[in-house]
């Protein structure tokens, strides 16, 4: 707890800290976007889309199905990056138990939702959360050996 209140009284960690963080949020939609279409050679909207075993990406959606894809990808946006900030501030103060217990919250929370289109939600979450603890611990990294106490 004293090297955290000591990091946090230098203005340096600070600026590394925040900068980090707008690079994380900035970043990881477009990370997550990338490596999902990379896998499943599909566009989110499309897997996101396909809501359960007997409707595939390529059956046609009406104006309301196109509607609640849009909320769906919404709604994981901005879990996403509120799991981001989380996962950051708790990198570094060094809650790695707490991280686990986000990830498992969050996965009974959205149990619904991971049982109509388990690969849409798990492997978006999955590549978030790795590309989150990533981007932090580089920050750690960093604060770490620039940082002169």
């Amino acid at each position: 707890m004293e090297q955290t209140d000591l990091l946090l009284q230098n203005t340096y960690f600070l600026f590394i800290v925040v900068a980090g963080a707008i690079f994380l949020l900035a970043t990881s939609g477009k990370f997550v976007n990338q490596m999902m279409n990379l896998i499943y050679n599909k566009s989110i909207q499309e897997i996101s889309a396909a809501t359960d075993e007997h409707q595939s990406a390529e059956t046609p959606m009406h104006a309301g199905d196109e509607q609640i894809n849009r909320d769906r990808i919404s709604t994981g946006l901005i879990i996403g990056k509120c799991e981001n900030i989380i996962i950051l501030l708790l990198n570094i103060t060094n809650s790695y138990t707490a991280i686990a217990l986000i990830f498992t919250a969050k996965t009974i929370i959205r149990k619904e939702d991971i049982g109509k289109n388990s690969m849409f939600f798990l492997a978006g979450t999955l590549l978030n959360v790795t590309y989150s603890l990533i981007i932090s611990y580089l920050i750690v990294l960093l604060v770490k050996y620039t940082t002169i106490y």
